[in-house]
């Protein structure tokens, strides 16, 4: 039975189906298993099988290709994105807002990564708390007034992003070993993302907020590579550089007021 239903298989068309599924009925009094039960046997193996063959019809091997040509295609236009982000975001910095830089750098972040969602938090030294701003991405408007929490230290990934000062990113999120570094806030409001990414924000050493993008299930396997760290370590410069500017005119026109 295993090489008839092997050879019904190996075409991976309509008439072969209905051969497994005749083969099924016609054996299963002798395997003493019901004919659902071997037919649900089959399909697991067909989809084992497909991960390993790389000439067989089943492993369909021509759309394994379009689909990695597409995600390299894509790949490379979010790169495009995410330089002339970084090119505008230069332009700029001398004169924009924090805040104009940090929803230039937001929207970058979301359009060159392709992400589900981006957020920007920003932390509120009075209340200390980190609170999100804004966002991009389906059903973000209504998390944002969810996702607040305080600044003091707790030992998971963002706060680990924010004392390193460095560009973290989650391949899988979803590992139950991971769990513990996930703080409660994520797991109530982003926990159906596989991947994401923390750009913290630091300005004299202290941690002013962060940038947050995700990948959720529906989207391929990510693994960000080097030239796109680079690219979001450039992001983030750019936003804590306006954000000290700010700062120096502000202490500036403090000193004048007291002289």
């Amino acid at each position: 039975m295993s090489a008839r239903c092997a050879d019904s298989l190996w075409h991976d068309e309509a008439a072969g189906a209905l051969t497994v599924r005749a083969l099924a009925s016609s054996f299963s009094a002798m395997l003493g298993v019901a004919p659902d039960n071997i037919m649900a046997a089959v399909d697991k193996a067909k989809e084992r099988a497909a991960t390993n063959l790389s000439i067989a019809p089943l492993a369909r091997p021509a759309e394994k290709r379009a689909r990695a040509l597409a995600a390299t295609r894509q790949r490379a236009e979010g790169n495009k994105i995410l330089l002339a982000g970084v090119a505008d975001m230069r332009d700029v910095v001398a004169s924009a807002s924090p805040g104009q830089m940090m929803s230039m750098a937001l929207e970058t972040v979301y359009q060159g990564l392709s992400c589900s969602r981006a957020l920007a938090f920003l932390r509120n030294r009075r209340d200390r708390k980190y609170i999100a701003k804004m966002g991009f991405g389906d059903g973000v408007k209504a998390l944002i007034p969810t996702m607040v929490f305080d600044d003091g230290y707790e030992p998971n990934v963002f706060h680990a992003s924010l004392s390193s000062d460095r560009v973290i990113f989650i391949e899988n999120a979803k590992d139950p070993g991971f769990a513990a570094k996930l703080p409660a806030w994520w797991k109530n409001s982003l926990a159906n993302a596989r991947s994401f990414v923390i750009l913290p924000l630091s300005s004299n050493g202290q941690p002013a907020g962060f940038i947050y993008g995700d990948w959720d299930e529906s989207f391929p396997p990510i693994q960000l590579n080097q030239t796109e760290f680079g690219l979001l370590n450039d992001v983030r410069a750019l936003v804590v550089k306006s954000v000290a500017r700010r700062q120096q005119l502000e202490a500036a026109a403090a000193a004048s007021k007291d002289r």
